[in-house]
Parts: structure tokens; sequence; C-alpha cells
């Protein structure tokens, strides 16, 4: 939901009464990252973007889309911002790391712009992270679900959407596990196959679904 004037600079209401103008420019989230990391040369700063691919990158970044890429950082590179005309760099200190959901399939509409400055990894889910927590008894029960999940011709369909381990986090004892399936785990299910209950039942079992209910 972010624009470039939340992201970069742009003018907002002004809530200083010491000043007369109705409207104050105001820097956006990425400029102060920046000044920051101009400020602190010897330290990395990092910028965050969670669901990066669900914005409007050509709106968010604007111009500036070029000054993140690796040969472009540095003041030998600047560009003139929009509203202030201020000169603006990405200092080479400063690191973007940004995150989505590869299962919604919206991968495919990110912005080729966006995509080809980053470099992607990969996270699958690490059932072995549960081994210190309460949730460690139920590790078996996320292991043989997602091997289900891309047992036989399921695989390449069926890869990024293995269950996350970050469902199993805060589960202590049966009725956490039984919630979790309840209300977590089938629904995402259902969602995955379309409400095709034969595969579900394929892959949670009889016990706990049956072809009528």
């Amino acid at each position: 939901s972010f624009s470039y004037e939340d992201f970069i600079e742009g003018f907002r209401p002004n809530v200083d009464d010491a000043k007369s103008s109705s409207y104050v420019l105001d820097d956006g989230i990425f400029k102060r990252a920046c000044d920051i990391a101009k400020d602190n040369d010897g330290r990395k700063v990092i910028v965050i973007i969670d669901e990066i691919n669900r914005g409007n990158i050509p709106k968010i970044f604007g111009e500036l889309i070029s000054l993140i890429e690796r040969d472009k950082r540095g003041s030998s590179n600047s560009l003139k911002l929009a509203y202030s005309k201020d000169d603006f760099s990405v200092p080479e200190n400063l690191y973007i790391i940004g995150t989505m959901n590869t299962a919604d399939k919206s991968l495919v509409q990110m912005d080729e712009a966006l995509r080809r400055r980053f470099v992607f990894e990969e996270l699958m889910p690490e059932p072995n992270l549960l081994d210190n927590r309460p949730a460690a008894k139920y590790k078996h029960i996320l292991e043989k679900l997602n091997k289900k999940i891309i047992s036989g011709d399921r695989m390449r369909q069926y890869r990024d959407k293995q269950v996350g381990h970050s469902y199993f986090w805060n589960i202590e004892d049966d009725n956490g596990l039984r919630r979790v399936i309840k209300y977590q785990i089938i629904p995402l299910l259902q969602d995955y196959f379309y409400d095709d209950y034969t595969e579900i039942k394929g892959i949670l079992g009889d016990k706990i679904i049956g072809e009528d209910n």
C-alpha cells in the first residue's frame, strides 16, 4: 500500500502550529534509512520490506529503482528527487531484504526491474527448528504432512506449498495441535486443492476428513 510519497518523500498535512504552511515536505522511510547509512559509513543498515512483490514498484521507487543496483551505489550516481530537488544516492552499506510468499504465485507478476536487482534465497520448512520447543513432539506430523503434499506427481506443482514450521511454532499440547489443524491447516489445504476433499483426505487421512464431512 506504500507510494513514492510514503517511501521516498512527499507532502503531508502540517501538524506543527508553528509553521504557516498547510503541508510540509517529509522524508519517507527509505530516504531516512539512506541518511542513517550515510551517517554511519562503517555499519550495515538494513531495510526489510515484507511482501515486496505485492507493491506497485514503479509507484514506490519511481526513478530511484536504478540506484539500488550494486554498481549504481554511492554519491557519484545521484539523482534529483521529484519534490525537494535534492541530490539523492543510495549508499553501499544499505541492504534491502524483501520477503515474499511464492505460494500465492504473485512472483510471476513481479516487476522485472525489481526481479533483476535482487538475488533470491528459497526458505523451505525447517521442522528441526521445533526441537527445543514444546512442539517438538509433533514435528513428525509436520514432516509426514509435507511428505504427503509433495508425494508422487504433486512434487513439481506443490513443492512451494508445503506447510511451514511456523504453524507449529506455538503448539504446546494436543489441544493446541487440534486448533492448528482445524483452523489453519485444513483451510490452507482447502485453498491449495480447491476443496477437492478426495485429495485432502489422501493427505490428512480418513480419521480427520471423511468424504461426506
